[in-house]
């Protein structure tokens, strides 16, 4: 059912936001059994320029403020109207170093499903990367492309049609209500018609699926876990669009490409080398379209000269984040202020410096320098502001993403990551998802058994 209005005051779950954090935790809870189901979207069915300028921010950033509003789109499917359709598992290291407070297999097994979702290759779980043979520190690795699913064409029909889930369209959550450790409702008001009366629901479990700037300011906005780092390490992807042109030889590399796959090819610094070395991950992404023949370590190959892009993971701050500005938006709510500055550029030389002499020894190519100025971009992929931990000092939410000031709110999204990795997030936000609505279905049929 899809509908402006809700049907009912009362829900088993209320998922805030129906991007693809959102509508994945829905799909999985349906699959699970969880009779009725509320997804709230702020926008409307097709994009709206109102109900997007719920989205803004104030503050000073490297990015712009604009760049964070066009990356927290408010229409039904999220910001995967506008995902470019790029797919990755996450790296281990940030794992092996227990930054994360889960093995890498609780998102690892949910690959698959996520795929499937998705509609990506499986190859983009089966062949996640591969070692190089002449360099025991270089991996070859894959970033798959699917056809930029938006979820909110692709699943309109599935969510309209399913007698468990109601999806509740232009409706923006303003407030959840706590009592003791418990959320009892939320406060809805109408993104179209400001004036409207508000709604009050009700539920037995909340998800929070907003996204990275969206997720913290709720907390904020409703002075929950005010004593979780809510809203600070925010983090992007810096990307550096080609900053050097280097020469490869494509005859050694074709072995390892995926051989049925749409990829965008790219060489990684492996897992083991960035934990030897103290380095977090970086992917170099290149094409082989451009053949010379060029002497390379004293003899004549046939080479490809390729533009490269860096794609890299950059170490949370606390001091990038989003708090609640003065500046209020069309219900009379505080806009987000961000702070957030890369301070990538030295990690990025250094990175550079150790990528080009491991390539150089491995005999796959010849690397170049990089310029003296280097023009560091976003990748639209905000990260970090409910991060998930151990404690509540130092996190917000736990293992299971549940808020650790509550018993009963959960967040889901990108914005739970403890360390982003160099790899597109929406993968593993969709594996996450489902581990969370695997999560909270277990909770709710255990109740119900006691």
């Amino acid at each position: 059912m899809i509908t402006q209005r809700p049907l009912s005051d009362k829900y088993d779950v209320i998922i805030i936001g129906s991007g693809p954090a959102g509508l994945s935790t829905a799909m999985r809870l349906a699959y699970r059994g969880i009779a009725k189901i509320a997804v709230i979207e702020s926008g409307s069915l097709n994009p709206s320029a109102s109900a997007q300028r719920l989205s803004e921010v104030t503050g000073e950033s490297d990015l712009g403020v604009d760049y964070f509003a066009f990356h927290s789109q408010r229409t039904f499917g999220g910001t995967s109207s506008i995902w470019g359709g790029w797919c990755a598992a996450l790296e281990r290291r940030a794992f092996e170093l227990g930054e994360w407070p889960i093995a890498y297999e609780e998102i690892d097994r949910y690959y698959p499903e996520a795929a499937e979702i998705l509609k990506v290759s499986p190859d983009a779980y089966l062949y996640r990367e591969s070692a190089i043979t002449s360099s025991p520190y270089l991996v070859y690795k894959p970033f798959y492309l699917s056809n930029r699913v938006r979820f909110g064409m692709r699943y309109k029909a599935w969510i309209a049609e399913h007698p468990q889930i109601e999806l509740i369209v232009d409706q923006t959550c303003v407030k959840l209500v706590k009592e003791g450790r418990a959320v009892t409702e939320v406060l809805l008001r109408n993104s179209v018609d400001p004036g409207a009366s508000p709604l009050l629901l009700k539920a037995d479990h909340f998800v929070m699926a907003c996204g990275g700037l969206g997720n913290p300011r709720l907390l904020q906005l409703s002075k929950i876990a005010p004593d979780s780092p809510v809203g600070r390490n925010l983090m992007d992807h810096p990307h550096i669009y080609r900053p050097a042109r280097i020469y490869l030889n494509k005859e050694k590399l074709q072995p390892y490409f995926p051989r049925n796959s749409k990829v965008v090819h790219a060489l990684q610094l492996s897992t083991e080398h960035c934990l030897e070395q103290g380095l977090l991950s970086f992917s170099v992404a290149f094409n082989l379209d451009d053949i010379h023949s060029k002497p390379l370590l004293g003899k004549a190959q046939q080479l490809a000269l390729t533009d490269v892009t860096i794609r890299a993971e950059m170490p949370p701050d606390p001091d990038n984040r989003i708090t609640l500005g003065i500046a209020t938006d069309a219900l009379g709510q505080a806009k987000g202020h961000v702070r957030f500055r890369h301070n990538y550029e030295s990690l990025a030389r250094q990175s550079w410096q150790v990528f080009s002499e491991l390539l150089l020894k491995s005999g796959l190519g010849r690397p170049a320098s990089l310029p003296s100025e280097l023009q560091i971009e976003g990748g639209g992929h905000l990260m970090g502001t409910t991060r998930m931990g151990a404690s509540e000092s130092e996190s917000v939410v736990d293992g299971n993403c549940k808020v650790h000031a509550t018993d009963n709110l959960y967040v889901t999204g990108s914005s739970v990551f403890p360390a982003g990795g160099a790899a597109n997030p929406t993968f593993s936000i969709v594996a996450l998802a489902l581990r969370l609505g695997d999560h909270l279905s277990a909770v709710m049929w255990r109740a119900k058994d006691e």
